[in-house]
């Protein structure tokens, strides 16, 4: 089994560094979030040794995968999907069933 070694030069990972930056995608979501980081530097790198070697380019596939970064964008974290398949948990079936009494 062969391996496909790419090299990327110096001024094509700055090119890279500069997409992900303008994006939002800096050393800030870097410490709050490194998968989130981690997945942008990941996708642009793709499409860039894939063959999209422009900026601008590489900058619309970013901002139409995954969007800006920034303080507004906020992972999921609802559990309706785990209550969905596991149930309501005790504390919460008995506070729906007290709410129930209360209002009926």
């Amino acid at each position: 089994m062969s391996s496909i070694r790419h090299n990327i030069s110096p001024s094509d990972r700055e090119m890279i560094q500069s997409v992900l930056d303008e994006a939002g995608y800096d050393a800030s979501v870097l410490v709050d979030d490194p998968r989130f980081f981690n997945t942008a530097a990941l996708l642009v790198t793709k499409l860039f040794l894939a063959g999209d070697d422009s900026r601008s380019g590489l900058a619309a596939k970013l901002e139409y995968q995954l969007g800006k970064a920034g303080k507004h964008r906020q992972p999921c974290t609802s559990l309706l999907s785990r209550y969905a398949i596991q149930g309501l948990p005790l504390e919460l079936q008995s506070q729906r069933r007290e709410q129930q009494k209360s209002s009926g």
